[in-house]
Protein backbone atom coordinates (compact mmCIF):
# COMPACT_ATOMS: atom_id res chain seq x y z
CA UNK A 1 0.00 0.00 0.00
CA UNK A 2 3.06 2.37 1.07
CA UNK A 3 4.36 1.53 -2.78
CA UNK A 4 1.22 2.44 -4.22
CA UNK A 5 0.81 5.92 -2.48
CA UNK A 6 4.42 7.01 -3.23
CA UNK A 7 3.87 5.58 -7.05
CA UNK A 8 0.49 7.62 -6.68
CA UNK A 9 2.41 11.03 -5.38
CA UNK A 10 5.19 10.83 -8.03
CA UNK A 11 2.28 10.64 -11.01
CA UNK A 12 0.41 13.15 -9.78
CA UNK A 13 3.28 16.05 -9.23
CA UNK A 14 4.19 14.85 -12.69
CA UNK A 15 0.21 15.61 -13.36
CA UNK A 16 0.84 19.21 -11.98
CA UNK A 17 4.00 20.16 -13.87
CA UNK A 18 2.41 19.00 -16.78
CA UNK A 19 -0.88 20.54 -15.99
CA UNK A 20 1.31 23.77 -15.07
CA UNK A 21 3.24 23.88 -18.85
CA UNK A 22 0.15 23.46 -20.77
CA UNK A 23 -1.57 26.51 -19.24
CA UNK A 24 1.41 28.46 -19.33
CA UNK A 25 1.76 27.86 -22.95
CA UNK A 26 -2.34 28.18 -23.83
CA UNK A 27 -1.37 32.14 -21.93
CA UNK A 28 1.66 32.55 -23.57
CA UNK A 29 -0.35 31.54 -27.44
CA UNK A 30 -3.25 33.63 -26.20
CA UNK A 31 -1.05 37.02 -25.59
CA UNK A 32 0.77 36.41 -28.28
CA UNK A 33 -1.72 36.26 -30.32
CA UNK A 34 -2.72 39.82 -28.53
CA UNK A 35 0.55 41.19 -28.91
CA UNK A 36 0.43 40.55 -32.50
CA UNK A 37 -3.09 41.35 -33.36
CA UNK A 38 -2.40 45.05 -31.86
CA UNK A 39 1.31 45.43 -33.77
CA UNK A 40 -0.49 44.14 -37.04
CA UNK A 41 -3.39 47.19 -36.28
CA UNK A 42 -1.09 49.58 -35.21
CA UNK A 43 1.35 48.69 -37.94
CA UNK A 44 -2.07 48.92 -40.57
CA UNK A 45 -2.60 52.49 -39.34
CA UNK A 46 0.92 53.57 -39.73
CA UNK A 47 0.87 52.12 -43.01
CA UNK A 48 -2.56 54.30 -43.79
CA UNK A 49 -0.99 57.47 -42.01
CA UNK A 50 2.42 57.39 -43.31
CA UNK A 51 2.87 55.08 -46.33
CA UNK A 52 3.85 51.25 -46.50
CA UNK A 53 6.93 51.95 -48.54
CA UNK A 54 8.35 54.97 -45.66
CA UNK A 55 8.66 57.84 -48.30
CA UNK A 56 7.18 60.09 -45.82
CA UNK A 57 9.02 58.61 -42.64
CA UNK A 58 12.53 58.58 -43.70
CA UNK A 59 15.32 61.17 -42.60
CA UNK A 60 17.69 61.80 -40.05
CA UNK A 61 16.05 62.14 -36.22
CA UNK A 62 15.86 65.73 -35.73
CA UNK A 63 17.14 67.97 -32.05
CA UNK A 64 16.39 70.91 -31.90
CA UNK A 65 20.07 73.03 -31.37
CA UNK A 66 19.09 76.74 -30.97
CA UNK A 67 18.05 76.29 -27.07
CA UNK A 68 20.40 79.13 -26.54
CA UNK A 69 19.07 81.79 -28.93
CA UNK A 70 15.83 83.77 -28.52
CA UNK A 71 13.34 82.56 -31.03
CA UNK A 72 13.40 80.05 -33.81
CA UNK A 73 14.30 79.49 -36.79
CA UNK A 74 10.75 78.17 -37.66
CA UNK A 75 8.45 79.52 -40.84
CA UNK A 76 5.51 78.79 -37.67
CA UNK A 77 7.15 78.74 -34.21
CA UNK A 78 5.20 75.55 -33.27
CA UNK A 79 4.14 72.53 -35.84
CA UNK A 80 1.12 72.92 -38.03
CA UNK A 81 -1.57 70.20 -40.09
CA UNK A 82 0.37 69.91 -43.41
CA UNK A 83 0.06 67.70 -46.49
CA UNK A 84 3.04 66.98 -47.76
CA UNK A 85 3.12 66.02 -51.43
CA UNK A 86 6.21 62.99 -51.55
CA UNK A 87 7.10 61.04 -55.26
CA UNK A 88 3.75 61.78 -56.06
CA UNK A 89 1.62 60.69 -53.21
CA UNK A 90 0.10 63.21 -50.62
CA UNK A 91 0.28 62.79 -46.83
CA UNK A 92 -2.50 64.71 -45.43
CA UNK A 93 -2.49 65.27 -41.54
CA UNK A 94 1.09 65.15 -41.01
CA UNK A 95 2.51 67.88 -38.51
CA UNK A 96 5.18 70.14 -39.80
CA UNK A 97 7.67 72.73 -39.33
CA UNK A 98 9.50 74.76 -42.14
CA UNK A 99 13.27 76.08 -40.63
CA UNK A 100 13.88 79.01 -42.80
CA UNK A 101 17.42 79.01 -41.40
CA UNK A 102 18.54 75.86 -43.01
CA UNK A 103 16.03 75.43 -45.15
CA UNK A 104 14.98 71.77 -43.78
CA UNK A 105 11.69 70.24 -43.07
CA UNK A 106 11.01 68.82 -39.70
CA UNK A 107 7.89 66.17 -39.71
CA UNK A 108 6.80 65.92 -35.89
CA UNK A 109 5.10 62.43 -35.38
CA UNK A 110 4.40 59.00 -32.79
CA UNK A 111 7.50 56.01 -33.41
CA UNK A 112 6.10 52.83 -32.94
CA UNK A 113 6.48 52.64 -29.37
CA UNK A 114 3.75 56.08 -29.03
CA UNK A 115 6.44 58.55 -28.08
CA UNK A 116 6.58 61.74 -30.19
CA UNK A 117 9.72 62.04 -32.10
CA UNK A 118 10.93 64.45 -35.13
CA UNK A 119 12.77 63.67 -38.20
CA UNK A 120 14.51 66.08 -41.19
CA UNK A 121 12.66 65.01 -44.07
CA UNK A 122 14.38 64.13 -46.99
CA UNK A 123 13.97 67.42 -48.85
CA UNK A 124 15.55 66.28 -52.39
CA UNK A 125 12.12 64.01 -51.74
CA UNK A 126 9.37 66.31 -51.22
CA UNK A 127 8.08 67.98 -54.20
CA UNK A 128 5.61 70.11 -52.87
CA UNK A 129 4.00 70.85 -49.16
CA UNK A 130 1.21 72.79 -47.63
CA UNK A 131 -0.24 74.50 -44.72
CA UNK A 132 -4.34 75.64 -44.56
CA UNK A 133 -3.11 78.69 -45.86
CA UNK A 134 0.01 78.56 -47.79
CA UNK A 135 1.02 76.19 -50.41
CA UNK A 136 4.85 75.94 -50.96
CA UNK A 137 6.46 73.97 -54.18
CA UNK A 138 10.41 73.02 -54.90
CA UNK A 139 11.86 74.42 -57.79
CA UNK A 140 14.86 75.71 -59.14
CA UNK A 141 15.26 79.77 -58.47
CA UNK A 142 16.64 82.48 -59.70
CA UNK A 143 20.30 81.08 -59.44
CA UNK A 144 19.09 77.69 -60.62
CA UNK A 145 19.68 76.00 -57.51
CA UNK A 146 16.27 74.04 -56.21
CA UNK A 147 14.58 75.52 -53.09
CA UNK A 148 10.98 75.78 -51.75
CA UNK A 149 8.92 78.86 -52.77
CA UNK A 150 5.83 79.78 -51.77
CA UNK A 151 3.54 79.84 -54.47
CA UNK A 152 1.11 82.77 -54.16
CA UNK A 153 -0.91 82.18 -57.81
CA UNK A 154 0.67 80.03 -61.06
CA UNK A 155 -0.57 80.96 -64.60
CA UNK A 156 1.41 82.24 -67.78
CA UNK A 157 2.38 84.55 -65.00
CA UNK A 158 3.31 82.96 -61.98
CA UNK A 159 4.38 85.07 -58.16
CA UNK A 160 6.32 83.34 -55.62
CA UNK A 161 8.07 84.02 -52.31
CA UNK A 162 11.13 83.09 -51.01
CA UNK A 163 11.21 82.88 -47.38
CA UNK A 164 14.28 82.95 -44.87
CA UNK A 165 15.08 83.97 -41.14
CA UNK A 166 19.18 84.43 -40.40
CA UNK A 167 20.20 84.26 -36.70
CA UNK A 168 22.16 87.36 -35.46
CA UNK A 169 24.16 88.24 -32.60
CA UNK A 170 23.07 90.03 -29.92
CA UNK A 171 24.64 93.32 -29.12
CA UNK A 172 22.75 95.14 -26.58
CA UNK A 173 23.63 92.15 -24.23
CA UNK A 174 25.97 91.90 -21.51
CA UNK A 175 27.02 88.70 -22.36
CA UNK A 176 27.41 86.84 -26.05
CA UNK A 177 24.04 85.71 -27.49
CA UNK A 178 21.92 85.41 -30.95
CA UNK A 179 18.23 85.88 -31.48
CA UNK A 180 16.62 84.48 -34.65
CA UNK A 181 15.24 87.39 -37.27
CA UNK A 182 11.51 87.98 -38.29
CA UNK A 183 11.49 86.38 -41.32
CA UNK A 184 12.19 88.04 -44.34
CA UNK A 185 10.37 87.52 -47.66
CA UNK A 186 11.74 87.64 -51.34
CA UNK A 187 8.92 88.33 -53.90
CA UNK A 188 9.28 86.76 -57.57
CA UNK A 189 7.22 86.98 -60.41
CA UNK A 190 8.46 84.17 -63.31
CA UNK A 191 7.69 85.06 -66.39
CA UNK A 192 8.32 82.20 -69.22
CA UNK A 193 10.93 81.06 -66.54
CA UNK A 194 12.80 84.43 -66.11
CA UNK A 195 12.50 85.67 -62.62
CA UNK A 196 11.43 89.00 -61.64
CA UNK A 197 12.71 90.18 -58.10
CA UNK A 198 9.94 93.00 -56.97
CA UNK A 199 10.27 94.84 -53.79
CA UNK A 200 7.93 98.07 -54.75
CA UNK A 201 4.96 98.88 -57.11
CA UNK A 202 7.82 100.14 -59.50
CA UNK A 203 9.89 97.05 -59.70
CA UNK A 204 7.25 95.36 -60.06
CA UNK A 205 6.03 97.08 -63.09
CA UNK A 206 9.52 96.73 -64.98
CA UNK A 207 9.01 92.92 -64.91
CA UNK A 208 6.42 93.68 -68.20
CA UNK A 209 6.50 95.30 -71.42
CA UNK A 210 5.96 99.15 -71.65
CA UNK A 211 2.67 98.98 -73.69
CA UNK A 212 1.23 96.85 -70.39
CA UNK A 213 2.99 99.02 -67.79
CA UNK A 214 0.33 102.03 -68.08
CA UNK A 215 -2.89 99.76 -67.86
CA UNK A 216 -1.30 97.80 -64.63
CA UNK A 217 -0.18 101.54 -62.68
CA UNK A 218 -3.41 102.61 -63.51
CA UNK A 219 -4.75 99.47 -62.25
CA UNK A 220 -2.79 98.80 -58.97
CA UNK A 221 -3.67 102.82 -58.76
CA UNK A 222 -7.31 102.28 -58.89
CA UNK A 223 -7.44 98.97 -56.05
CA UNK A 224 -4.62 101.12 -53.77
CA UNK A 225 -2.01 98.16 -53.79
CA UNK A 226 1.35 98.48 -52.24
CA UNK A 227 2.90 95.31 -53.04
CA UNK A 228 5.77 95.69 -50.62
CA UNK A 229 3.34 95.36 -47.86
CA UNK A 230 0.14 93.70 -49.72
CA UNK A 231 -1.57 90.75 -48.27
CA UNK A 232 -1.54 87.54 -50.47
CA UNK A 233 -4.75 87.81 -51.64
CA UNK A 234 -4.24 91.70 -52.72
CA UNK A 235 -1.41 90.39 -54.54
CA UNK A 236 -3.00 86.90 -56.00
CA UNK A 237 -5.94 89.17 -57.11
CA UNK A 238 -3.24 91.79 -59.03
CA UNK A 239 -1.20 89.05 -60.70
CA UNK A 240 -4.63 87.25 -61.95
CA UNK A 241 -5.45 90.85 -63.54
CA UNK A 242 -1.60 90.76 -65.20
CA UNK A 243 -2.31 87.43 -66.39
CA UNK A 244 -5.73 88.57 -68.10
CA UNK A 245 -3.82 91.32 -69.82
CA UNK A 246 -0.64 88.85 -70.83
CA UNK A 247 -3.07 86.70 -72.56
CA UNK A 248 -4.88 89.26 -74.41
CA UNK A 249 -1.58 90.39 -75.55
CA UNK A 250 -0.35 87.23 -77.26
Amino acid sequence: MIEFFEYFGKHLIRMRKTLTIIVLGALWGLSGLYAQTSITDYLAECERKYGSDADLVNGEKYYYPYRQSQGDPFFFTNSRSAVILIHDKEFEGQQLRYDLFNQKLILDFQDIYGATSSLVLRKEWVEAFAFEQQEFIQMKGPEGEPGFFQLVTGGSITCLYKWSKDQVMNLNSGVQSYYFTEPVKESYLVIEGQFYSYRSNRSFLKAFDPELQKTLKQFMKQTKVKVNKAPDSQIRHLVEYCNSLYHEDS
